[in-house]
């Protein structure tokens, strides 16, 4: 499961788009409770997102940068490992941590036509809705 922080937050952020949100989400769905972290090869990312290996590496930076994921090197099988960490979910923590991400969403609202008034009311409301049980969704389906 995808905390809505990941959409509701993170897009917010100057340089998270959609293909972030995606790696994320593969790498949660790749996750082995069993060692504690996600080990598809870059070729595999690149297979699954429909994107290059060069697009992966940017992607991945994106994801270490914003504390999402921790990137390794396995040192028996010398490739990249993924520890996939928690979004954070509370907007104030957020803004105090990225605050970048109030003025990038004050711009991207005033060219898309939306009022920038209640934004933080918003992603409260957003965010502390958290992720959908399995149940939810399968009901949803």
């Amino acid at each position: 499961m995808v905390h809505n922080a990941i959409f509701t937050l993170y897009t917010r952020l100057p340089k998270f788009k959609a293909d972030h949100a995606l790696l994320y989400m593969y790498l949660m769905a790749r996750y082995n409770t069993t060692y504690g972290y996600a080990f598809p090869t870059t070729e595999d990312i690149a297979l699954a997102m429909n994107c290059g290996k060069n697009a992966v590496k940017g992607y991945k930076d994106a994801l270490v940068a914003y504390g999402l994921v921790t990137v390794r090197r396995h040192p028996r099988w010398n490739n990249d490992v993924y520890v996939v960490h928690a979004p954070i979910s509370e907007p104030a923590a957020f803004y105090a941590r990225f605050p970048e991400a109030r003025e990038h969403e004050a711009k991207r609202k005033a060219t898309l036509g939306i009022g920038v008034e209640g934004l933080e009311v918003a992603a409260t409301t957003e965010a502390s809705q958290g992720a959908w049980s399995n149940d939810e969704i399968t009901a949803w389906l």
